[in-house]
């Protein structure tokens, strides 16, 4: 319902002359027509007014959250899915201290040591800014240490004691959010998604 509008303001009957501040009992059958007359419009616009709130309420108890829709844009699609898919492995990790980006640092470091920065962000797929900020907290958490590379301003990262054992007890609760993917999607749609989602980072990544 769309809400009424208010009615014109009209102008009052004027009182007659010497009446007190108390309603005239004694008006007269033209003066008490001219008050309804006046007053009608005020009440309908306030009955209106009253509908339409009452129908607002209803509308908002009855309402629920909008579901998770389907868009038509590919970018914003990638997107829905990363920001399921790192909800659920933050939730495996979120005893350890360490972030989902922060534990592939760890896992990437542990299969290619020895990776400057620049090497760290393209095998991830982030940008150097993020890679930069990322390593110097996890290096200030004693998991990782730099060496010099060719030149001074090169770093060469590798995993320390530490990490290396933070990585070990941090890989079943990465394994068990892996499993997890795989019982919701099942392990060949899982899988497909992986292949398809690698495809899309290597073909569409700036040459």
């Amino acid at each position: 319902m769309q809400p009424p509008q208010e009615p014109e303001e009209l102008p009052l009957v004027p009182d007659p002359p010497g009446a007190s501040a108390s309603p005239d009992t004694n008006a007269t059958p033209a003066e008490h027509g001219e008050l309804v007359r006046q007053i009608t419009p005020i009440l309908t616009w306030a009955h209106a007014a009253r509908e339409c709130l009452d129908d607002a309420c209803i509308h908002m108890k009855d309402s629920s959250p909008m579901k998770l829709q389907s868009l038509p844009c590919y970018c914003a699609t990638l997107r829905q899915a990363a920001r399921a898919a790192t909800a659920l492995y933050e939730s495996a990790l979120a005893d350890s201290g360490l972030h989902l980006t922060q534990y592939t640092v760890l896992q990437a470091l542990k299969l290619a040591p020895n990776l400057t920065t620049t090497d760290l962000a393209d095998v991830i797929g982030i940008d150097q800014t993020t890679a930069t900020r990322t390593l110097a907290l996890i290096k200030k958490g004693g998991l990782i240490a730099s060496t010099p590379g060719r030149d001074r301003r090169e770093r060469r990262w590798n995993l320390t004691s530490l990490g290396e054992s933070t990585f070990r007890k941090l890989q079943p609760k990465w394994e068990s959010a892996q499993a997890a993917f795989e019982r919701r999607l099942g392990r060949t749609k899982a899988l497909a998604i992986k292949r398809a989602s690698f495809q899309v980072a290597s073909r569409l990544a700036p040459a």
